[in-house]
């Protein structure tokens, strides 16, 4: 999900028209993981509280201590890292499937659509660390928006264990969403030392700093993302964005293009991305590109805004007119 925030573009061509500006939003920090796809290194599940009890009860009456049942004959379940889920971005700072009770059973991946029904009670009956299960319930209660009570578990994990990467993250991006940058951009900090080749963490600190209108820094953030992850879409828009807003619009263009192959349904790269020729003062690649957004979200206001402006400095006054006032019908202002 994208959290649009709406700002005025500026520019020397822009200023000399009644209806100057190119209307952008920014990508923000995704509320509910759960709306994104699946994070794809997570291949394994614990599929009911059911079935974890039947291993719980399975294990006690073996009372066999080193055993290795669940996962060792599965090399996905047990080589697959515990994804948390970012801006379409798994992070994958420490794994949950290699956490075994003394009783030898595998708890296996967790992922983030069954927290909501994992009983933590039952996770330390297996053997799982306070720490761990803390950090589950501040994923759940993150995934239902209850940030507050998400803080309060986060927070209890990393009591328990500082240096726990996944929940720094975690607790960063929900400070992130409740507006404490500083406090956020601490975590960051943290998981990145922690945890150097997070491409996520780099893809979130580098958007704080843009917020900031601290574009170097941002620039060199979502380099190191797209180093570690060529193809991580959201830190090739962050960039596109930060490389536009400083007048770089070539370079701009070409992490459009790169989004563009790797995401064809994306309305806002095609409104990104026109907005970039229009400052390039190429009226008519900008309309094509404006179009495009609104041939793929047809309720797109600020896709219809910016073409109106287009085709206002394009000299298309009909036009225009009619972008402008379809714009103001869908709720732009």
């Amino acid at each position: 999900m994208l959290c649009m925030v709406i700002f005025s573009g500026c520019g020397k061509k822009a200023a000399s028209t009644e209806h100057p500006e190119i209307v952008q939003e920014e990508i923000n920090v995704p509320e509910n993981p759960e709306e994104t796809a699946a994070p794809a290194s997570v291949t394994e599940t614990v599929n009911s509280v059911q079935e974890t009890q039947q291993e719980t009860q399975n294990a006690t009456a073996q009372q066999t201590s080193n055993t290795n049942t669940g996962s060792a004959g599965n090399p996905a379940a047990r080589n697959t890292n515990y994804a948390v889920r970012s801006a379409g971005e798994s992070i994958t700072p420490g794994s949950l499937s290699g956490i075994r009770t003394g009783r030898g059973v595998s708890i296996g991946e967790l992922n983030p659509v069954n927290y909501k029904t994992v009983d933590p009670a039952i996770l330390l009956q297996m053997g799982m660390e306070q720490y761990q299960v803390s950090f589950i319930m501040g994923e759940r209660y993150f995934n239902q928006r209850n940030y507050d009570r998400a803080l309060a578990e986060y927070n209890k994990a990393l009591n328990l264990k500082s240096d726990y990467a996944e929940a720094l993250f975690s607790r960063g991006r929900t400070y992130q969403i409740k507006g404490d940058l500083n406090h956020a951009l601490e975590d960051y900090n943290k998981t990145i030392t922690l945890q150097k080749n997070s491409a996520a963490a780099y893809n979130y600190r580098g958007y704080i700093y843009a917020q900031r209108g601290d574009h170097t820094r941002a620039l060199n953030d979502y380099n190191q993302a797209i180093t570690l992850k060529r193809d991580y879409s959201d830190a090739l828009y962050n960039r596109g964005y930060s490389y536009r807003v400083t007048g770089q619009y070539d370079r701009a263009i070409e992490d459009f293009n790169r989004l563009i192959q790797l995401e064809p349904n994306n309305a806002s790269a095609y409104n990104q991305r026109g907005t970039a020729w229009y400052y390039k003062e190429n009226d008519e690649r900008a309309i094509q590109d404006f179009s495009a957004a609104i041939r793929i979200k047809p309720d797109y206001a600020l896709a219809w805004h910016n073409r109106g402006t287009a085709y206002r400095m394009a000299g298309n006054a009909t036009a225009a007119n009619a972008d402008f006032a379809e714009a103001k019908r869908l709720g732009y202002k």
